[in-house]
């Protein structure tokens, strides 16, 4: 089963360094684990699953550090979706640790996709807007 990979486009930047960063590492945490569920490596797959979320954790403290701190106006909205977002990533990395088979693995995958999805192109765009809008740069 061929899994597609990401790219960090320039249309993702924030212009934040640390939450460009991130957002990076969380693209190519994802990439990885696509290239062990192709090779049915699948202790790596729930090993690099682990950490997707624990740098999504950390990502998400670095990344509310800047909404408050920039008075972006949706700060508290936003840092709520992250709780959301992590509580999906958390119950979809437990089923995955509990499945063997490629075809539920590649399902996991496409989870993981639909969250960084949601992250970086739909919560993560209003802030950038806000960014560019009123110059802040952290």
């Amino acid at each position: 089963m061929a899994l597609k990979r990401l790219a960090f486009l320039p249309s993702f930047a924030m212009g934040l360094a640390d939450v460009d960063e991130d957002h990076r590492a969380l693209i190519a945490i994802g990439n990885d684990i696509a290239a062990a569920i192709e090779g049915r490596d699948f202790a790596a797959c729930t090993a690099l699953f682990g950490r997707f979320i624990a740098t999504c954790r950390d990502h998400f403290v670095r990344e509310e550090r800047h909404l408050f701190a920039s008075g972006f106006p949706g700060a508290a909205a936003h840092a709520a979706k992250h709780v959301e977002l992590l509580t999906r990533a958390e119950t979809t990395h437990a089923h995955c640790r509990d499945q063997a088979l490629n075809r539920q693995a590649g399902d996991c995958y496409t989870k993981l996709i639909e969250f960084l999805i949601e992250d970086i192109l739909r919560a993560d765009m209003a802030f950038k807007s806000y960014v560019e809008h009123v110059r802040y740069r952290g």
